[in-house]
Order: C-alpha cells, then structure tokens, then sequence
C-alpha cells in the first residue's frame, strides 16, 4: 500500500464534493478515510484554501462546500427591498457607480465579506478590495447588476 500524495487526495476531495452535498468538514474527513486517506482538519483546511472551496447556499438555505466555478444557486429575480434584506444579512448597502460596486458591512467585516465574495467567482465581478467596514467590487464590463445582487443575497443570507 503506498502513501496517497496530495494531488491524489485533492482529486478525491473534488470527486466527492462534485457527486455528494457535504456540510461539514467531518463528513468529508469520513469520507476521505473510507477512501484510504488519513489527514487532519488543519491539512483539510489547506486543500480548501488551495482549491478555494468555499461553503455556500443552496435554494433552500443549506450550506454545503462546493468546488471553484459551482454557480450559485439562482432564485426567482423579483423587486424586494434589497436594503432592508442586506441589513438583516450582515451588508448594510450596496451602490453601484459605472464598473464598481461599494457595499457598507458592519465594523470589522469587510476583509471576510470580501473573501466569501472572491471565493465564489461570482459571474460578473472581477474582484474585491476591502476596508475596515466597505468592500469595493470592481465589475466588468458586461456584469449584470441584477444578477450581483442576487449572488450577494444567496451569499450572505444567514
């Protein structure tokens, strides 16, 4: 029996994710064990930051870890009050001017926002920068704006 390398387990990360919902870290630990390999949480942890799998919402509001590229799931687009469900989620506001975007998040917030934004190669932003409480999207030049909000309310409701 030969050590399995890190390339072989990162494929059987990406298998199983891309064929089971997962919600949790242990899961997939049990998962990879049944497959032969045998690696701690902190390991775990790096493959997701190497592969950028990043946990996020399904329809329903269940958190699974999904694969770089895995759109997000999209719901009925309809006029709400998207102030009012930001405020409830963590984003207080989001303006949009030309190709950027600035959204208002609470004290201390903006560097994770940024990166749960930047993990989920969202369609249309090209990337983030972070403040202290405000996040700057930069756009290109076809983004939808209408489909960023609704990527940002998958994202971000709790």
């Amino acid at each position: 029996m030969h050590k399995k390398t890190k390339q072989e387990r990162q494929e059987a990360i990406a298998r199983i994710l891309g064929t089971a919902a997962v919600d949790s870290q242990e899961e997939l630990l049990r998962r990879l064990s049944e497959d032969g390999f045998e690696l701690t949480q902190a390991t775990l942890s790096r493959d997701f930051r190497e592969m950028k799998i990043a946990k996020t919402p399904d329809n329903a509001g269940n958190y699974f870890y999904r694969l770089p590229g895995i759109q997000l799931p999209q719901t009925k687009k309809g006029k709400q009050g998207v102030m009012a469900s930001f405020a409830r989620h963590g984003l207080f506001s989001i303006d949009f001017s030309g190709q950027l975007a600035m959204i208002k998040v609470p004290a201390g917030y903006a560097k994770g926002i940024a990166c749960d934004i930047d993990a989920n190669n969202i369609s249309g932003v090209m990337g983030t920068l972070a403040g202290h409480d405000t996040v700057l999207l930069i756009l290109y030049d076809h983004a939808d704006k209408t489909d960023i909000l609704q990527a940002m309310k998958l994202l971000f409701h709790s």
